[in-house]
């Protein structure tokens, strides 16, 4: 992984900016040869939006029944390694914590958990990538490509849930106003969305 680009990319996420972040990613994969990480370019998991959305609210409708919630943590399992099924794990705590300090987000509950996690769709090429990318000879060649796959798959992770987190808040589902958080398993660069 290239910290310098997740450094980059961290500091546009953290002002909310997903947008910019997925744009400058996807310019800089575009200059690249092409690669079979480019089919990324363009695409989204915004298609799983309303599927999230009912996720979500049956979690917190369960959660909050055992204690009071004050921040949602969701995390993608570690995708890079993890090919075969791509999925998202949630976490609620009676305490929220900041995106600048992340340590906090370790001390979760089991009972505050997700028993089942969301399964996503729409990436099997870029499963297919990254599980390819594990079995090349010479994979150096390939090193920027996937660094910027892999932060791409990230950021739009977060664009997922800040905009299912949005629709929480047009519908006025109560964990509209909690403060979400979201990353990939591992990763710094975590987005909050309030």
């Amino acid at each position: 992984m290239n910290s310098d680009l997740f450094d980059h990319a961290g500091a546009y996420v953290k002002s909310g900016n997903l947008k910019q972040a997925i744009d400058q990613a996807e310019l800089k994969l575009r200059g690249l040869d092409e690669t079979y990480f480019h089919p990324i370019l363009g695409s989204n998991l915004l298609h799983q939006s309303e599927e999230v959305v009912n996720w979500i609210d049956s979690f917190y409708s369960e959660v909050s029944q055992k204690r009071p919630v004050h921040a949602l943590y969701f995390e993608m399992n570690g995708f890079d390694i993890n090919t075969d099924q791509w999925y998202i794990d949630g976490f609620a705590y009676e305490e929220a914590g900041t995106s600048e300090d992340v340590d906090w987000l370790a001390d979760w509950k089991e009972d505050m958990a997700t028993h089942q996690p969301f399964v996503l769709t729409g990436f099997e090429l870029m499963q297919e990538a990254f599980e390819a990318y594990m079995d090349e000879e010479e994979p150096d060649e390939l090193e920027e490509a996937r660094d910027l796959a892999e932060l791409l798959v990230v950021l739009r992770l977060q664009e997922l849930l800040a905009q299912v987190h949005q629709v929480a808040k047009i519908k006025k589902l109560a964990w509209g106003i909690v403060p979400l958080f979201a990353t990939a398993h591992d990763y710094d660069i975590v987005f909050e969305s309030k």
